[in-house]
């Protein structure tokens, strides 16, 4: 999270926000990265699991799945994501992130593993 600059911005078990610079975090022509952009979009989903079920257990990302909707060149993107459903073995994200203007950059789910330690 600190090498990509995210850093949050609300925490709840039904919502969690978090925010990316693009500086830093550009592919070769200039504007966000892909990689970079499903990376705060797992971070989000992974974490809020974590909030919702315990630290104490164990969440891993199984499957990500990210649209991409348009590029960005500067300043941040805010990811927001609300559970869709957190079950005792499986929960499943939606994730959206826009621009500083607040026009949609993509959309992901998550789905994640919960596991004991």
């Amino acid at each position: 999270m600190e090498r990509m600059g995210i850093e949050w911005v609300e925490i709840g078990a039904g919502r969690l926000v978090a925010r990316m610079p693009v500086a830093g975090n550009e592919q070769v022509y200039g504007v966000l990265h892909g990689g970079a952009t499903a990376t705060l979009c797992e971070t989000v989903g992974s974490f809020g699991t974590a909030v919702v079920v315990g630290l104490d257990r164990r969440v891993v990302g199984i499957q990500l799945s990210v649209n991409h909707l348009r590029s960005v060149s500067n300043g941040h993107v805010t990811c927001t994501g609300t559970p869709v459903r957190v079950g005792r073995r499986v929960a499943v994200w939606d994730l959206r992130v826009a621009d500083d203007g607040g026009d949609p950059v993509a959309v992901a789910t998550l789905t994640v593993s919960i596991r004991d330690p």
